[in-house]
């Protein structure tokens, strides 16, 4: 009796450290930052398929600005990153009527049109808030990039335009796959379906 007793005793006990141990491995042990390895990718209607790393993008000319994201929460912060115009007509020479669908892993999107965007534009693929990398999806985060669109005027909801978690940009010369403001705004306001924040 009492050795049944002790065998089933060491049998929770080893329950209880596999359940612990095992998830502690892949989370703390094993950690690998998703960061260092997160790829920005440029397809679509283009000549070849672009990769581009963090390290890649602060290669290139960059805005640090403040921006005020309205949405749920609200906040500023000082974001750091590269002009989505630069990304498309000198990273990936296009030029022309051409829709620009940037996409996050969770498959969020949002389009505009490259009509919308010049050189002065502030809209940017976002590595850095507040002068530290923007922590990423797998750590809590909401990068490591993230599109940032400012308000065109005040009191507009801009944050449920600024995709957090973006991984690709995708350039179509037609208008597949577009998610515009109406119905963006229509997500804000019913909350259907679509992440605001």
């Amino acid at each position: 009796m009492v050795k049944r007793k002790t065998i089933a005793i060491v049998i929770v006990i080893n329950i209880v450290l596999i359940a612990t141990l095992v998830p502690l491995y892949f989370t703390v042990f094993n950690k690998q930052n998703p960061a260092e390895e997160w790829t920005l990718k440029l397809t679509g209607d283009i000549a070849n398929e672009i990769e581009l790393a963090i390290p890649d993008l602060e290669e290139m000319p960059s805005l640090e600005k403040e921006y005020y994201l309205q949405g749920n929460p609200s906040f500023s912060a000082e974001y750091t990153g590269v002009k989505l115009w630069y990304l498309v007509t000198q990273v990936a020479n296009i030029t022309g009527d051409v829709t620009i669908r940037i996409a996050a892993i969770d498959q969020y999107s949002y389009s505009l049109n490259l009509a919308a965007l010049n050189s002065d534009s502030e809209i940017i693929i976002a590595y850095k808030k507040n002068g530290e990398y923007i922590k990423s999806y797998f750590d809590g985060g909401e990068g490591p990039l993230r599109l940032i669109i400012p308000q065109r005027f005040e009191g507009e909801f801009n944050g449920q335009y600024c995709v957090k978690y973006v991984n690709e940009i995708d350039l179509s010369l037609s208008n597949k796959n577009n998610f515009h403001h109406p119905l963006a705004y229509l997500s804000n306001l019913y909350n259907i379906g679509g992440r605001i924040f």
